[in-house]
């Protein structure tokens, strides 16, 4: 019985995991990128305050040795800052000793000069190999070989050299999210999820207790990589919240409420010169990227990993060390005219449509049924598939520069009906379509 209850404590703790680092990276992130508002720690006993809070959070090299000799100095303002987050779940078992596994990784890279920031998540399922252990998911790499080994694998992957890093462990999400005050959000469709609970559709508050359900739900058509989209989407709020601290005491509150659960190798003086330099830069220069990769069935009795797009990847942090982004000039601009140019709804070429539908209601056949009905109204290229989870909304996903054709397909499926439409390349990329229609419970009623 007792171990029962320990196995659904971990698995209680490892959910909430995913959203530990999110609290830190709005505190350092926030210092790093320097959106937050710093005249409010511009007099001496603010800054002081931090000093001697921020010694607390130095990793020693009894807690990680050899992670201090891994990273590289940052000397060079034009080059980027790299930092690598990482958040654990160290200490959730009793009697649990060593280093465990990792649930979530982002690298922030940060440019001084060009005054940009781009955080790339890694997916905790990714696979890689590991010296010494052969095939593993990422997240073993510090369970096996710690930060430095944790930091080994992070710049194998993207070719970039790690500066800095930032550990994570922690259980009070629910009072930084509440010393903040809180953050406005809006869902495109609710969850209901029977194991962390509901949120509605449309404009949410959310605080602490309701922060937790939005950003540890599963219950999304891709799984964990639906869920880093909500990472993106809470931590982009937050910050956007954070800029707005305007006295000191709530800043020193938020800064209490974060750094007994932080253990990093960045000074306090640095933090500060970073966070000076970069004011005035908005959370909008902030870009969220996952890295792309493909999620295969594996073979019977074999584990699962999301296997990363070599190429695409290597292209990503190419473009972050070069632009500070995940983008050349030349695709920016391609892309700004490609969304420029779309083609009204009017013009779109069913016959030319990249289109994937998904099952979303469980319902056997549903997926192959509606798209024989799109291929009658002339659709050509017409895949199938199930999502992960259920879905109760229909919804269509679409790429860049192809909401005409997204808006088409939600019209031929129903004249009638108000479905969710919503830009997302993620989903594009991994379902290798241009235009994806998930067929929801609210279809199959309607």
């Amino acid at each position: 019985m007792k171990r029962q209850e320990r196995l659904k404590a971990r698995k209680r703790r490892k959910r909430q995991t995913i959203i530990k680092v999110l609290a830190a990276l709005v505190l350092v992130g926030g210092l790093v990128v320097g959106i937050l508002n710093l005249d409010v720690v511009k007099i001496w006993a603010g800054k002081h305050y931090f000093r001697l809070r921020w010694k607390e959070t130095t990793i020693t090299e009894e807690q990680a040795p050899g992670v201090k000799d891994r990273i590289s100095k940052w000397i060079d303002p034009s080059k980027n800052l790299n930092v690598l987050f990482i958040g654990i779940d160290r200490g959730s078992v009793p009697g649990e000793e060593g280093y465990t596994r990792s649930d979530v990784m982002i690298i922030a890279s940060v440019n001084v000069e060009k005054k940009k920031a781009v955080l790339v998540s890694i997916p905790r399922d990714t696979r890689v190999t590991i010296p010494g252990y052969g095939t593993e998911k990422i997240n073993a790499a510090h369970s096996l070989k710690g930060p430095a080994g944790a930091i080994d694998i992070v710049e194998e992957i993207s070719g970039l050299d790690i500066n800095a890093y930032a550990e994570v462990d922690f259980e009070a999400f629910k009072n930084i999210v509440d010393a903040v005050g809180g953050v406005f959000l809006h869902l495109d469709y609710p969850i209901l999820d029977p194991k962390v609970g509901s949120l509605p559709k449309g404009d949410v508050f959310l605080n602490g207790e309701s922060a937790l359900i939005l950003v540890r739900s599963r219950n999304l058509p891709r799984g964990d990589l639906d869920r880093i989209e909500n990472q993106k989407k809470f931590l982009s709020a937050m910050m956007k919240k954070v800029v707005e601290v305007k006295d000191l005491q709530s800043l020193l509150r938020i800064l209490d409420a974060a750094v007994k659960y932080l253990d990093t190798t960045l000074e306090p003086d640095l933090i500060f010169t970073l966070a000076e330099a970069l004011q005035g830069m908005q959370v909008d220069d902030v870009e969220f990227v996952t890295l792309p990769g493909d999620d295969p069935v594996p073979a019977a009795g074999q584990p699962w990993y999301y296997v990363l797009d070599e190429t695409g990847v290597a292209r990503i942090f190419d473009n972050i060390e070069k632009y500070c982004s995940s983008m050349s000039p030349e695709e920016q601009l391609a892309q700004q005219e490609k969304v420029a140019t779309n083609i009204l709804e009017s013009e779109v070429d069913r016959s030319r449509v990249d289109l994937a539908v998904l099952n979303g209601v469980r319902w056997e056949g549903m997926a192959s049924k509606v798209a024989e009905r799109m291929k009658e109204k002339g659709y050509k290229d017409v895949s199938v598939g199930n999502t992960v989870n259920p879905y109760e909304d229909t919804t269509v996903y679409y790429s860049p520069g192809h909401q005409a054709e997204a808006k088409m397909v939600a019209r031929d499926l129903n004249p009638n009906a108000v479905y969710v439409i919503e830009e997302d390349q993620d989903v594009a990329i991994t379902y290798d379509a241009d235009v994806i229609l998930v067929i929801g419970k609210d279809y199959v009623s309607s």
